[in-house]
């Protein structure tokens, strides 16, 4: 249990990441490729290689997600000794100016405690790989889900605000308080460097779960220039044709 509670430690040590990537338990393996994507180097990305082809599909996963996120041509040179490099993801536009939301695929995860901080970071950091931007109000519900299916609102929040709080401390995340003061639920979550507002189709999303910069995006888009000048009723008539807002919400 010791290495896995020093798995997380602000220096990464492309070693110690490299025995948990080739070790039997598949939580460490999947948390490896997490991290070895945050290093990029050339060791780094052909390790990720290796693991696009595990048994579980949870490292996979976050094995294509990392290589998707490495600098391209740093792949495309350590790719090029591969037999293949078929490692595309499926984050293409699907109308024009707004892209597809790619949700995060639900895995079984422990209930959060000190003992096992190391885990919540990488699954923390997965979910705002994969769906960031996000609210704070999505992290804790696909999280909640994880640990406690049948009633998600047992999740232990402050364990996740802190996972939140040291991830960024590390540099790999960013987070945005949308109101001085505010609970997680109102916080805007995205991985450093990367941008704070990306147009998307709302997906497996609640409304209330889309941060409000994306939504004011989308509207943006899709008035073409009329934006500025239309009137909050004309505002919301375009919210409830591009999310198809029903009557009940």
């Amino acid at each position: 249990m010791s290495e896995r509670r020093e798995f997380f430690e602000v220096t990464i040590d492309f070693s110690q990441l490299e025995i948990h990537a080739r070790c039997s338990d598949s939580t460490l393996r999947w948390a490896s490729a997490i991290e070895l994507g945050q290093l990029g180097t050339e060791e780094a990305i052909s390790l990720l290689w290796s693991l696009t082809t595990d048994l579980d599909i949870n490292v996979r996963d976050a094995a294509k997600l990392s290589l998707d996120q490495c600098d391209e041509h740093l792949v495309g040179k350590v790719l090029a000794t591969k037999w293949t490099a078929d490692i595309t993801s499926d984050s293409g536009l699907s109308v024009e100016g707004v892209a597809k939301h790619t949700p995060w695929k639900i895995r079984p995860l422990d209930v959060p405690s000190k003992e096992n901080e190391w885990a919540v970071d990488a699954a923390v950091l997965n979910i705002i790989q994969t769906e960031g931007p996000l609210t704070g109000s999505r992290l804790l519900r696909l999280y909640g889900n994880a640990t406690y299916p049948d009633s998600p609102m047992r999740l232990p929040k402050k364990r996740i605000q802190k996972a939140v709080e040291r991830l960024e401390k590390r540099g790999v995340i960013t987070y945005v308080q949308n109101y001085a003061e505010g609970e997680l639920e109102s916080w805007t979550l995205f991985q450093t460097k990367t941008p704070a507002v990306i147009v998307r189709e709302q997906g497996s999303r609640k409304l209330s779960e889309i941060p409000v910069t994306e939504v004011i995006a989308r509207l943006k888009v899709s008035m073409d220039g009329e934006f500025e000048f239309a009137s909050q009723n004309e505002r919301f008539q375009f919210l409830v044709k591009e999310y198809s807002i029903k009557q009940s919400e």
